[in-house]
């Protein structure tokens, strides 16, 4: 079989890839127990590990030589990437001396899919499945009742016909309603096929929680008195602050829930490596033996609930599960060879995501079967599903609509609308809670200009911007009586971990001991008030920023702001098309009559773009200033207001306004 060697190929390629050791060298050590250590990096031999050290490596395996063919090993219990700081937990031997190469390894979650691929029974189940995809699937015209209680738009009420496809995909834009809408399908589904059984996936931990979450609220508006006895979550990384109020989902004995919520409080600070190891060590012991309480129960509860990655593991346990209908939510991040080997565990498949945002993370970008197979989710195979099994929600009500026309233009052939509540009530909450209080930022979506290019330190390990660090911390100080007053959460959104680094360090040097900093990847799935984005380098050497990744990655930052999106870029940063589209370009009525300009006058279009970033170097000089009538006058540009560039005209000594995007059109 052609597609099984492919696959093999590229898994083997992978976990190859994968293996690949993170290398650092030490800087000093010192030893705070028998079991901990603390480890300082040298930054200085680290250049070609650009953004690597970042808290993705939290739990990974390290190790490192010692004298006489001696090594030592130990798990990663914490990482401050602005201190150049690890932490190890469960160390055996020496700690490493500096200049010592320190070898980090991540957990290898491709070996239960590996052992699947070659397993005789299971290697060639799901591409059997997968194949049959192609072929013209039997029409099944039932539908599940609308609930009343539920509101749903037009697209929403056409997906309750999916749960009875062979195989169907939900797909949409951000604020379209994606997760509610599966919690509304799952839902009726247990109602009304009271002896089927549903496997809900998703890719990460915090996504299985908040899908499970809100079925049982969707359970609750239906009045199902049954509800506490239909759902199970099984796993042990989920957060149980996620389950306040709802710990019929972990169903294990009450004490053991009572004792991990009380825990989860008394959480202490990461720096304070001995207590942090002791909190973490009770604290997964605790999981772990909620979790084998709730797998006694995976073949009694109709829904069952758990990661992909999870559900690769269990792969037998979950295949005794006999589960009708198999439901992928964030299938768009889930990688193609996954889904297929995870197929055999249902006879009817859904797949919920966005196709446009984010796909698969890999390694082995250079491998064409890793691309093919681990680069791709099966959104690439869309063709293969029948048009009346795919739904695609067209309405958003997360964004204001000057964002979401951004959004929907850049990304989604403007298919998508913003659909605000009908109810007054509801409608004035809406719009209170997208208020903008800042006088010197009531745009929606604004452009701050930095002079500063991307620059590679060694210090922070990779690239940073000075210019646009220091503008956000200045940004996010000036919004704070905003966000006490609006209750209003803003976040700080950066490519790289280098540049967060910078960030965090300038905050608190002007006093801000948090600041709420995350990688673009890391906000996928989540919403804010305001998003302030420092692009860094779309406009430098940086391929998988500027061409690989950016299209996918500048959707994700747009698409989290709900009422104000501020980014922060240099001017080369504008040839990026999505960049330059903050700008609104200025369209003209009439076709451009070209009549002569002052010859001895500089143009003011050659300044484009113009803003904060270079009116003092224009200001109060004669230029050339081209009309949409196409007749050319003299202007002396005075100051910016809004959106709008205040001048004097030269010939009449009158003063007047242009629009910005006319010029920077």
């Amino acid at each position: 079989m052609p597609h099984l060697r492919q696959i093999r190929e590229a898994i083997s390629v992978e976990e190859l890839a994968q293996r690949n050791a993170s290398i650092f060298h030490v800087a000093s050590e010192r030893r705070l127990s028998h079991r901990i250590g603390v480890l300082r990096l040298n930054t200085k031999k680290h250049r070609g590990q650009s953004d690597v050290l970042s808290e993705a490596l939290e739990g990974a395996n390290a190790w490192w030589p010692l004298p006489e063919q001696q090594h030592g090993t130990a798990i990663v219990l914490s990482v401050f990437p602005e201190d150049n700081e690890i932490q190890l937990t469960n160390v055996k031997g020496a700690l490493p001396s500096a200049d010592t190469q320190l070898r980090i390894y991540p957990p290898n979650f491709i070996e239960p899919l590996r052992k699947l691929y070659h397993h005789e029974k299971y290697a060639t189940a799901g591409l059997k499945i997968f194949r049959a995809f192609s072929r013209k699937a039997p029409v099944d015209d039932r539908a599940l009742p609308v609930p009343g209680v539920m509101t749903l738009r037009k697209q929403q009420e056409k997906a309750l016909t999916l749960p009875y496809q062979s195989h169907a995909l939900l797909f949409g834009p951000p604020g379209t309603g994606k997760t509610y809408t599966l919690s509304a399908l799952i839902a009726q589904f247990l109602l009304h096929e009271p002896d089927q059984r549903v496997l809900l996936l998703s890719h990460t931990n915090a996504a299985v929680d908040d899908a499970l979450v809100k079925v049982d609220k969707a359970l609750e508006r239906l009045e199902d008195y049954d509800r506490s006895k239909r759902s199970v979550r099984i796993g042990k990384n989920f957060s149980m602050q996620a389950y306040k109020e709802r710990e019929h989902l972990l169903p294990s004995n009450e004490a053991l829930t009572s004792q991990l919520a009380k825990l989860e409080k008394e959480k202490p600070e990461q720096k304070d490596a001995i207590k942090y190891d002791a909190w973490l060590t009770k604290r997964d012991n605790l999981r772990k033996e909620i979790d084998e309480h709730t797998q006694k129960l995976l073949h009694k509860r109709p829904l069952v609930a758990t990661t992909a990655a999870s559900a690769g593991w269990r792969f037998e346990q979950l295949m005794g599960g006999n589960f009708d209908w198999v439901v992928f939510d964030e299938a768009s991040q889930v990688s193609l060879y996954q889904v297929i080997a995870l197929l055999p565990l249902g006879k009817r498949y859904l797949f919920c995501g966005d196709d446009r945002q984010l796909p698969p993370v890999y390694v082995a970008h250079t491998n064409t079967q890793a691309q093919r197979w681990m680069g791709k989710s099966i959104f690439s195979k869309a063709d293969q599903f029948p048009e009346t099994s795919k739904i695609f929600l067209d309405e958003q009500d997360r964004m204001l609509p000057e964002i979401c026309e951004l959004v929907s233009h850049q990304f989604y052939e403007d298919r998508l609308k913003t659909a605000v509540p009908h109810q007054d009530q509801a409608r004035t909450q809406w719009q209170k809670s997208r208020q903008r209080l800042h006088k010197d930022y009531q745009k929606a979506i604004d452009i701050v200009f930095v002079e500063d290019h991307a620059r590679w330190r060694q210090r922070f390990m990779g690239e940073v911007r000075h210019g646009s660090a220091e503008k956000v911390v200045e940004i996010y100080q000036s919004l704070a009586d905003e966000r006490d007053t609006l209750d209003a959460e803003t976040v700080i959104l950066a490519p790289l971990h280098s540049q967060l680094r910078l960030i965090r360090e300038m905050a608190r040097k002007q006093g801000i001991s948090t600041i709420p900093c995350s990688t673009i990847h890391k906000a996928q799935g989540r919403e804010y008030h305001t998003v302030i984005l420092d692009v860094i380098n779309l406009s430098g050497n940086n391929r998988f920023l500027s061409e690989v990744l950016s299209k996918e990655l500048i959707n994700v930052a747009f698409s989290r702001a709900k009422a104000r999106l501020i980014v922060l870029a240099n001017e080369k940063d504008l040839n990026s098309k999505y960049i330059k589209a903050l700008q609104p370009t200025f369209v003209l009525s009439a076709p451009l009559l070209k009549a002569e300009p002052n010859a001895s006058l500089p143009y003011l279009a050659d300044y484009a773009p113009i803003g904060e970033h270079n009116v003092e170097a224009i200001r109060n000089q004669l230029f050339n200033l081209l009309l949409p009538s196409g007749d050319y006058i003299q202007v002396k540009p005075l100051a910016i207001q809004d959106q709008y560039l205040r001048v004097e005209k030269h010939s009449d000594g009158q003063l007047a306004s242009y629009r910005l995007t006319m010029i920077n059109g």
